[in-house]
């Protein structure tokens, strides 16, 4: 098989393409596996930003998710409202509010965690760990 049609198309397909498609099917996994929790893929990677980098404000959590500190903040007070978080203010600096699991949310966090890493487990069965690890290595990069 040639790498080139003589149209001049490439035969394989493209990398963004394979990785869109392996992403949108895991997504779908992640969102069965999150909503039997009564959550969203969003709420379970905001648990697993606070869950790392607790204490925090909401501008922290904006800066590590890419999103604006007003999507943090509402997303916050979703999960609040759930009892999944809780929110304080810092001894520090009175303006700034700090953000952390409850109870309640570790266990949320850490059962959609395990069933994760099974989905994970599940979607690479069959590469060694090298290839694991070069495939971590290269989604780590900033694109």
């Amino acid at each position: 098989m040639t790498e080139t049609e003589p149209t001049g198309r490439t035969a394989r397909p493209r990398i963004l393409y394979l990785a869109r498609r392996w992403v949108v099917a895991a997504r779908a996994r992640l969102e069965e596996i999150t909503r039997g929790h009564g959550m969203t893929a969003g709420d379970y990677s905001l648990l697993s930003f606070i869950d790392r980098l607790a204490p925090c404000s909401a501008a922290d959590l904006a800066r590590a998710l890419h999103i604006t500190p007003q999507a943090a903040t509402q997303q916050v007070a979703q999960l609040e409202s759930k009892q999944l978080v809780s929110r304080y203010e810092n001894s520090a600096n009175r303006r700034i509010t700090l953000i952390e699991l409850t109870d309640l949310g570790r266990a949320a966090y850490r059962g959609i965690d395990l069933q994760v890493e099974a989905l994970e487990a599940d979607l690479t069965a069959g590469l060694d760990a090298e290839q694991l690890a070069l495939i971590h290595t290269f989604l780590s990069r900033r694109p």
